[in-house]
């Protein structure tokens, strides 16, 4: 393709010489054979194949951007490393160019086929859920709720009591449907819900459906990474936090201090004039120090430019509506509604420029770049049984929760699911994502207050 292009001037190819490797120069092949491993290896770690969660459209193209974004991140390493002098910037261009549209074609098209083929054979995907309680029945309905990658048109409870072993006809999808469904139903067995003397059926259930899937009668396990594994001959389940380890925990590492340095060179002119500002702005010191629970349970001090009054703590503790306004709105008075705030403090908060000291916390290793937010002492109560999970990690400076609007998410128990799911799938691919997403949102001034 590339050299049929380049005879029509749209892709840019070397001249023939004594030294190419059937039709190639070698650090052209070089370039080609590592970024064929390298798209490989980013997909995959990236994910964009993943379909055991819903697949929404946007989800799906953030995941090939990003893969995108760090494939021709490596590419540029590659170039590096190798010292390829001799590809020229024009090819690099053009082949990244044309490469890009060629894979989003080939997964739109893939996506495209797959559909028309299910299209075609008229395949509906049902379910029959055995189980007479009620996680049979929360079963049931997310189902019907969810795809996991296409959508269930039709699930039927059906009680384990009803079920004759020697007839398996009651497990049909619709009740008066007695012909083999094997192509288009999957059972699913709620295991809270059914007695010993149902096992012996496990075996026969593939007479009636293509897949059977046990569900442990355990709790809610979306907020873990699960695996199965064996012992012996005993199926077990193994649920993983998601902790970064070995190399993925220095490379965060990395990470969080080349970037804190960076960002601090980068905005020295902008925190010289914000310091001024402060300064002569409001009576009091140019930074505000406050304690806050670090990784381990340990108490951590975060720095932030003062963006409150110096009697802040006192007018809040003095005035018990106002106290207990701050108490309900998850430790922080609603937008418009705080006296304590200066003019200067004010437009530093929806601007977010009140947390550049905070790069002092992540040089020191106190935080990271992306994580939960550092909570107060007080606020530990708010995660409940997830508390040892949110202690577990480095809080962050941006993270999961200001990505998705910050304090105009009301709902703490809503914070606290998105802090836990950021745990479950932290990775550096997630990690770059949330500071690509967090820009934009700090511009739009999204939940800043």
């Amino acid at each position: 393709m590339a050299t049929v292009l380049s005879r029509s001037n749209f892709f840019i190819w070397p001249e023939p010489n004594n030294s190419d490797i059937a039709g190639w120069p070698p650090q052209y092949l070089v370039l080609f054979l590592s970024t064929l491993v390298g798209w490989n290896l980013v997909s995959g770690y990236i994910g964009i194949h993943y379909t055991e969660q819903p697949d929404l459209s946007a989800s799906h193209l953030a995941r090939l951007l990003l893969a995108g974004f760090l494939w021709v991140t490596t590419s540029a390493l590659v170039i590096f490393v190798f010292k390829l002098d001799e590809v020229s910037r024009s090819f690099v261009f053009a082949y990244m160019l044309l490469g890009g549209l060629l894979i989003a074609l080939r997964d739109s098209a893939e996506r495209t086929v797959a559909r028309r083929i299910s299209s075609y054979r008229g395949i509906r995907r049902t379910a029959v859920v055995v189980g007479n309680g009620g996680q049979a029945t929360w079963l049931r309905q997310f189902l019907l709720d969810n795809y996991c990658p296409e959508p269930y048109t039709l699930v039927r409870l059906v009680d384990p009591t009803e079920i004759d072993s020697n007839n398996l006809a009651g497990l049909a999808v619709d009740k008066d449907q007695q012909e083999d469904t094997r192509d288009t139903t999957e059972i699913f067995v709620a295991a809270a819900d059914i007695g010993a003397d149902v096992a012996g059926l496990f075996p026969r259930l593939f007479e009636r459906a293509s897949a059977a899937h046990i569900v442990p009668g355990i709790f809610d396990t979306s907020l873990f990474k699960p695996a199965l594994g064996r012992i012996g001959n005993v199926a077990v389940i193994t649920l993983q936090s998601g902790a970064l380890t070995g190399v993925d925990a220095f490379l965060k590492r990395a990470l969080d201090f080349l970037g804190a340095v960076i960002l601090l060179v980068v905005s020295a002119p902008l925190t010289v004039l914000i310091a001024v500002l402060v300064k002569i702005s409001s009576p009091g010191p140019v930074f505000f120090r406050q304690e806050r629970v670090g990784r381990s349970g340990k108490r951590i001090y975060i720095y932030k430019f003062r963006t409150m009054q110096c009697d802040a703590e006192q007018i809040l503790e003095g005035n018990g509506e106002l106290y207990r306004k701050y108490i309900e709105s998850n430790y922080k008075l609603p937008k418009g509604e705080d006296p304590r705030i200066t003019a200067v403090g004010r437009i530093l908060r929806e601007l977010s420029l009140d947390e550049i000291p905070q790069l002092i916390n992540v040089l020191k290793g106190e935080m990271s770049l992306v994580g939960p937010r550092p909570v107060v002492p007080a606020e530990i109560e708010k995660y409940g049984d997830y508390a040892s999970l949110l202690l577990s990690v480095q809080p962050g400076l941006t993270g999961q929760w200001q990505v998705s609007g910050r304090s105009e998410i009301a709902d703490y128990a809503r914070r606290v699911r998105l802090d836990m799911e950021y745990i479950r799938d932290q990775s550096i691919a997630r990690d770059l994502q949330i500071l690509f997403q967090t820009l934009p949102v700090v511009l739009s001034k999204e939940g800043a207050h």
